[in-house]
């Protein structure tokens, strides 16, 4: 956000910060915001599951506004901001998975409580404040304030997040991450696994290698990883691999290359439902690493770039020392990895109980009940499982803005 934004934005936002504030909080009223996707998914879903199931009695808002580049995108953005201001100043909880804009430009009432829970389920490469790429005064001027309580997945994450969102360790709470609550389920899981397999039935009675890397850079400058050839690892690998591609869901789709590729899945599905038909994850810098160390499968870590992205944006986690899986440099190094079948899978166990040790299967609830109170209605099913709780189904009580 550059400087004339900034100044419209924070005018109107303090405005309307000082006029809603006039307005009744109702005490139904529930929302989850993101500025990440038009789509509720990770953390969010999974609380809008949790909420559903518990408490049926409150008022759901979802605010699903991603920011948008150009003029007509930037203007649109701004109208959303300012019924998110709305929202922020008339509800009990409002919940968001990243930076919001409504919440850090003026402080929100006492009787709400603004809750971070990030989309990542620990802390790996550096964010927030904590990013040397986060260098426009603007948004080191509004970024990350006003948060009454930041939720992570385990006790190794609190400070990183609580020197990368401005908040005190203190209110830094490692009630688990919502969206490992999947992982626990097996329903759900068996669900989400056949409905890859319908959709792509030439991964079935295969080994599927997924390759699901994070982006490099930042805003309109994200470009895709290097160092990986798709085609190449192909020609390596047996009739009985499947090559699948997911790329990462924030990334222009026409940045990555996906000649080579057995299977190219919809970059905006749901990793953790992806990971349901993978039986070997490629990957190199993404948080999802920690969720695949709860599933206690073959990780290979294509880190070409080591030195320059442990410099920029950085990382919490000495890759070296304290990661799981098979680190290589090059698309040879990946095929050399599978070939051998000889991964090391007996330091998971200690590398999940350091960073995810809340996310035990009930982080969902535990969100709920300890900002929202005990389930006051008989719990008739797990609120990550069966169709009827998918997104793509809102009951009429919750309203989709």
């Amino acid at each position: 956000m550059g400087w004339p934004e900034y100044l419209l934005a924070t005018a109107l936002l303090r405005f309307l910060n000082r006029a809603f504030a006039f307005l009744p909080i109702r005490r139904r009223r529930v929302v989850l915001a993101t500025a990440r996707n038009e789509q509720l998914e990770g953390n969010l879903l999974h609380l809008y599951r949790a909420i559903q199931s518990q408490h049926p009695e409150l008022e759901l808002r979802l605010l699903l506004e991603p920011y948008r580049y150009g003029l007509r995108g930037k203007l649109a953005y701004l109208t959303r901001l300012a019924r998110g201001m709305y929202y922020l100043q008339t509800a009990r909880l409002f919940v968001v998975d990243n930076a919001y804009f409504p919440i850090h430009v003026a402080a929100h009432r006492p009787e709400t409580t603004v809750v971070q829970v990030w989309h990542a389920a620990g802390a790996l490469k550096r964010f927030g404040l904590d990013a040397p790429a986060l260098h426009e005064p603007t948004e080191r001027r509004f970024l990350h304030r006003n948060y009454d309580y930041v939720v992570v997945g385990g006790d190794a994450a609190r400070q990183p997040y609580a020197d990368a969102l401005r908040t005190p360790a203190s209110q830094v709470l490692a009630l688990g991450s919502p969206r490992t609550d999947f992982f626990f389920d097996r329903p759900a899981m068996a669900d989400a696994r056949q409905r890859l397999l319908d959709a792509h039935p030439q991964l079935v009675g295969r080994k599927v290698v997924l390759y699901a890397p994070t982006f490099r850079g930042r805003g309109e400058a994200k470009r895709a990883s290097p160092g990986f050839d798709a085609a190449r690892l192909r020609a390596k690998l047996s009739d009985g691999h499947a090559l699948v591609l997911k790329a990462h869901p924030n990334l222009d789709p026409l940045a990555t290359p996906t000649e080579g590729y057995d299977v190219v899945i919809d970059r905006a599905a749901e990793i953790n439902e992806v990971f349901t038909v993978a039986d070997i994850l490629v990957t190199d810098y993404s948080s999802s690493i920690f969720e695949w160390a709860l599933l206690g499968r073959p990780l290979i870590l294509l880190v070409s770039d080591l030195e320059h992205y442990a410099a920029d944006p950085g990382l919490y986690l000495d890759y070296r020392s304290e990661l799981i899986g098979t680190q290589v440099t090059d698309t040879d190094g990946v095929a050399a990895a599978i070939a051998g079948d000889d991964f090391d899978l007996s330091t998971y166990d200690a590398f999940v109980e350091r960073h995810l040790h809340a996310s035990d299967g009930t982080a969902s609830m535990r969100f709920v009940t300890r900002f929202l109170g005990p389930m006051r209605v008989a719990n008739r099913r797990s609120v990550a499982s069966g169709p009827e709780t998918r997104s793509d189904t809102l009951p009429a009580h919750v309203s989709h803005e």
